[in-house]
């Protein structure tokens, strides 16, 4: 194993390697390397899997045949990072005065060393690379002009536009010489945000886009074109009004790379209004109140409940295992932890944002939990590739909120795939689906560039249907929102 990793590497190279260590044997939470300091040595890990941590949050895993310490042996500098074991593990330990003998001693094994080590950094770039790149496609804005102008609108989408923004106008300075409350302004507010959705749900339908195309049938023949023209222009138009809310302006800059990061989901999960000006908290307020955002509260509210539940009913020795992917911090995990008996959990959560699993980890420890959770920076995209090397035993449950409302059909199979295998028998795998019938989508889409690919029941059955969970499926329908939950359960050999 070490030879594919160290891939220019013959047997007698890797002899000599291995004749120049120390065999070591480590235990569970034994810290190997401390960050920050010299280690003075390369690793070559034999058995067992080493993490690797920095500000409390997993980066990364070494398992058998993996070398370590290798950066810190070509800079001459201190760790980046703290590596402990995460089970009992044996290493081969070269420190790094014999290793320099040794290649200098051998110029043939430091020339193919060093291309090894060159090769295995590079397909780690490469693999962070394809990662990021998918991740600034669904960041970047698309061009909001050259599609339509007030020539090609009806008269009616402008008129009902203009009478909205002079109402909220009236607003703003009734709210300003005191002469309305903020509770009456606020209704005048969510009634004028109404409309300008209904108005766009109005003019994007095939009815009102084919009559546009008809006048002019030499500029218009593209109906879903036509359709992002007529978005494109009511966002152009509400422009001002919609980012005067703070978590809709958040929602369209995707700080963190995609439309619901870690602070998105927060902001929509505490609901406490914010915005610029007098108007802006009202907006805010409106749209903290929409489908969408009451159906995402909704289904943290469903995940937490089921944790626990899970979580009484398991009769096996140890604590129920459950892992999220690519829901930030873990708050739902916290909640749960507070709500289950204590020690009944043992969680780990998987996400791309560092900043967002320190924040977990920091609430963890504020709240007694820290022992408990695991927080491992990692991109879920990547999981089910090739280069996916983290350590993870079989779980009780794998979860995910919000997650595959934006993977492709291929991108969400391969993901369930990799859940399937990281489940015990009988585990189960539970994530949420927005539905396509969620009255929100065309305001998202075209308003607040905030795509999602939306599944109904039988889209999300055939999905599954792909995956090694086959027909193990359950899909229920959370009461009062267009949001699906659905469990998949790894059925448990005969």
């Amino acid at each position: 194993m070490l030879r594919d990793k160290l891939s220019f590497l013959g047997d007698q190279d890797i002899e000599l390697l291995l004749r120049s260590s120390q065999r070591r044997h480590v235990v569970r939470g034994e810290t190997i390397v401390r960050e920050g300091q010299s280690p003075e040595a390369i690793f070559l890990v034999q058995e067992g899997f080493i993490s690797v941590r920095a500000g409390g949050v997993t980066v990364g895993y070494f398992g058998p045949g993996q070398i370590l310490g290798e950066i810190s042996f070509l800079e001459r500098r201190s760790a980046s990072a703290t590596v402990v074991a995460e089970g009992d593990a044996v290493l081969n330990r070269i420190d790094n005065a014999d290793l320099e003998a040794l290649l200098s001693a051998h110029p043939d094994l430091a020339a193919r060393f060093y291309r090894s080590l060159a090769v295995s950094l590079s397909r780690r770039v490469r693999a962070l690379s394809g990662s990021l790149t998918k991740l600034r496609g669904q960041r970047s804005h698309k061009a909001r002009y050259g599609q339509l102008s007030a020539r090609h609108v009806p008269s009616s989408l402008i008129d009902g536009l203009t009478t909205v923004l002079k109402e909220v106008q009236r607003v703003e300075e009734s709210l300003a010489a005191r002469r309305t409350t903020v509770d009456a302004a606020a209704r005048v507010v969510a009634s004028a945000c109404d409309r300008v959705v209904a108005l766009l749900e109005q003019h994007t339908t095939e009815k009102a886009l084919l009559a546009i195309s008809v006048d002019d049938l030499l500029t218009f023949r593209d109906i879903s074109r036509l359709r992002e023209g007529v978005g494109s222009f009511v966002f152009r138009i509400c422009f001002a009004l919609l980012m005067s809310s703070a978590t809709i302006a958040r929602v369209y800059d995707k700080p963190g790379g995609v439309a619901e990061d870690d602070g998105t989901r927060r902001a929509i999960a505490d609901a406490d209004a914010e915005g610029d000006g007098l108007i802006g908290p009202l907006v805010d307020r409106w749209f903290l109140d929409r489908a969408v955002c009451r159906a995402r509260r909704e289904s943290r509210k469903a995940m937490v409940a089921e944790i626990v539940r899970r979580a009484a009913e398991h009769t096996g020795a140890g604590p129920f295992q459950v892992t999220s992917i690519g829901s930030g911090g873990g708050d739902e995990l916290l909640d749960a932890m507070d709500e289950a008996d204590e020690g009944a959990l043992a969680a780990t959560c998987i996400d791309p944002d560092p900043d967002a699993l320190r924040r977990g980890n920091h609430q963890a420890s504020e709240a007694g939990h820290a022992s408990s959770m695991t927080f491992l920076c990692a991109e879920p995209l990547s999981l089910s590739g090739s280069g996916s090397e983290i350590f993870l035993g079989p779980q009780h449950m794998v979860y995910a909120l919000c997650f595959f409302d934006y993977l492709s059909d291929d991108d969400a199979v391969a993901l369930l795939d990799w859940m399937w295998g990281r489940l015990a028998p009988s585990g189960t795998a539970v994530w949420t689906a927005l539905g396509p019938d969620l009255t929100d989508l065309p305001m998202m889409e075209h308003l607040l560039e905030w795509s999602v690919i939306p599944r109904d029941a039988p889209a999300i059955r055939a999905l599954v249907a792909r995956t090694r969970f086959g027909r193990s499926v359950e899909v229920q329908l959370l009461e009062g929102t267009s949001l699906h939950m659905v469990t998949c359960t790894r059925e448990a050999e005969p």
